[in-house]
């Protein structure tokens, strides 16, 4: 098993409503391994899925043999789990998505009712130790012959638990439509039913069945197997074991929160697409923008664009997020937001790098929060994994634009090819000199320095080593060329590196950052991600912004638990 906790994460057809909605499960994703979790996420077909594969079978006018219907009805989960996978991998997390047969998960008895036997769980953990997340269909197996089968409707939610005993993984958590076990299902009741802060196998047994899947309750009773049920995002789910039940005073209800967005550029317009698909949570009051009528299809109305960045940073959003970049007037418009009773997320590494202790004393000023996640790295959780622990020493590739010139050149390729490459997929600025000399990976380092768990916010510059055409291309014995950045007690230096096979940073693809922390207990932490370009990038925003809403409602509703729980 991989050396991080396990959570498995099921995700059914009530959260991915369609394409676009799997983004939904990647936010749930990203939240744990930015926690640093390792993640198995079992998926349901989308919403409706289902219902079209069983009329297509209906249509062809003869019975259909059960394997043969199973086998169709597989298509529903195997598309989901392939989808989900595209989303990961454009938001640049990344993920091995798996199947039964790869994992050889066996199920016996009836085709359209099986009952789950066995899985290779080295497989799994083989995958979870390389990338961190696995992305698994639910509901489908193979028999003992090699034939699909299904587990009853509903039967993702068995897969998960199967996999969280098999795996030994830590937790397990059910991502419903709901924020908890109800005793019924409260869509559309008049008066909502009664919830369940935890409930017994037996009382879940008792519900009508419609927010968890009986066979999978049985299932995790005869193995004692405890799992969580609740919402995405949630703070407070119903947990489901061995355990008398017990209700709640109030439900886990997301906070919602008002956004303003200073800049609508790759990282804003990004932004501003996820947060348009989470209205339960976030509610965006405004945008600042240089040119207002480059943005009249952006989704928000005209009255909610200005030009008066700081004006409207100090207007009493809840969150403000400074997607502008460069350190004026971003800088002005993060203190006027911080000093108006704002939280502030930016992915502006320069203007942390100049100004980031200067910002965080006036967060702390006015009881207010300053989270950056990224300007280090894009989907790479490299502040967060720093920030978890005490740490000895930080090694990493951090810019992802150097490191894909880097490759490119490692390949064969000329300098200035590679060069024009990364300005054409737009990983490159049509200046790339801050990335190509070291200072952009520099900044970063001292964005790191400044978590307070490395203790060297004010560590000296040891060296910082451009990028030049002579010396960087293929080297014997498999040595590839990276620009490796370090924090330790020394200092901070960037400089061009030969890492040979087996070095944690010689495999690392394109515009992929990566980072190795070496922590005070002797514990080593190894991360990878996308780093450049719109969708990593605004996923650790939204990321941030979750954490936020997480934050207000846990605030709102600890009272009422610790109320119950007196």
């Amino acid at each position: 098993m991989p050396s991080q906790p396990l959570i498995v994460l099921k995700f059914g057809g009530s959260v991915l409503l369609d394409e676009d909605r799997t983004r939904i499960a990647v936010h749930e994703i990203y939240r744990w391994r930015r926690a640093g979790w390792a993640v198995v996420a079992v998926v349901s077909a989308l919403a409706g899925r289902t219902d079209a594969l069983l009329a297509r079978c209906a249509r062809v006018g003869t019975p259909v043999s059960p394997e043969i219907e199973a086998g169709v009805l597989s298509t529903g989960e195997l598309e989901a789990a392939a989808l989900l996978g595209l989303q990961l991998d454009r938001a640049g997390i990344p993920a091995r998505v798996l199947g039964p047969g790869s994992a050889r998960l066996v199920a016996g008895g009836a085709p359209l009712d099986a009952a789950l036997e066995s899985v290779d769980a080295s497989v799994i953990a083989d995958a979870l130790a390389a990338e961190g997340v696995v992305v698994f269909p639910g509901f489908v197996a193979m028999d003992r012959r090699g034939r699909t089968v299904t587990l009853g409707r509903g039967g993702s939610d068995l897969t998960a638990l199967f996999l969280a005993r098999e795996l030994d993984a830590d937790r397990c958590r059910l991502v419903k439509d709901v924020d908890g076990l109800y005793v019924s299902d409260p869509a559309g009741a008049e008066r909502p039913p009664a919830r369940f802060r935890c409930a017994s196998y037996a009382d879940a047994l008792g519900t009508d069945g419609s927010i968890v899947q009986h066979k999978a309750v049985r299932y995790a009773a005869s193995l004692g197997v405890a799992f969580e049920l609740g919402r995405f995002n949630g703070v407070d789910p119903t947990r489901i074991a061995d355990a008398p039940s017990a209700f709640d005073a109030d439900r886990d209800r997301p906070t919602p929160l008002t956004v303003a967005l200073l800049g609508l550029g790759v990282v804003g317009r990004g932004t501003l697409e996820l947060l348009h698909q989470l209205p339960r949570h976030f509610r965006v009051v405004g945008a600042a923008v240089r040119d207002p009528a480059k943005h009249a299809g952006c989704g928000l109305a005209p009255g909610l664009i200005t030009t008066d960045a700081v004006a409207l940073a100090a207007s009493g959003a809840d969150v403000v997020v400074e997607a502008m970049g460069g350190l004026e007037p971003a800088r002005a418009a993060a203190a006027a937001a911080l000093a108006s009773g704002s939280d502030v997320v930016t992915a502006n590494k320069a203007l942390l790098a100049r100004h980031g202790p200067a910002l965080r004393d006036g967060a702390d000023a006015h009881g207010r929060r300053l989270l950056a996640s990224a300007s280090v790295g894009g989907a790479l959780p490299a502040i967060e994994r720093v920030a978890s622990a005490p740490v000895r020493s930080v090694r990493g590739v951090l810019n992802g634009t150097c490191n894909h010139v880097l490759d490119a050149v490692g390949r064969g390729a000329g300098f200035s090819d590679a060069v024009e490459q990364a300005r054409r997929l737009g990983l490159a600025e049509a200046d790339p000199s801050r990335d190509l000399d070291g200072r952009d990976s520099l900044d970063k380092l001292r964005v790191l320095a400044q978590t307070g768990r490395c203790g060297r916010d004010d560590a000296r510059v040891l060296a910082c080593e451009p990028v030049s055409p002579a010396g960087v291309g293929p080297r014997p014995g498999g040595v590839r060329i990276r620009q490796v950045a370090r924090l330790d007690a020394g200092g901070l230096s960037v400089r061009l590196e030969g890492v040979g096979p087996g070095d944690a940073f010689h495999d690392l693809p394109g515009a992929w950052p990566a980072i190795e922390i070496d922590r005070a207990d002797g514990t080593r932490e190894l991360f990878r991600a996308r780093g450049a370009g719109r969708w990593p990038t605004a996923e650790s925003v939204v990321a941030d912004l979750l954490e936020l809403s997480r934050a207000r409602s846990d605030a709102a509703s600890r009272p009422l638990r610790e109320a119950a729980h007196a």
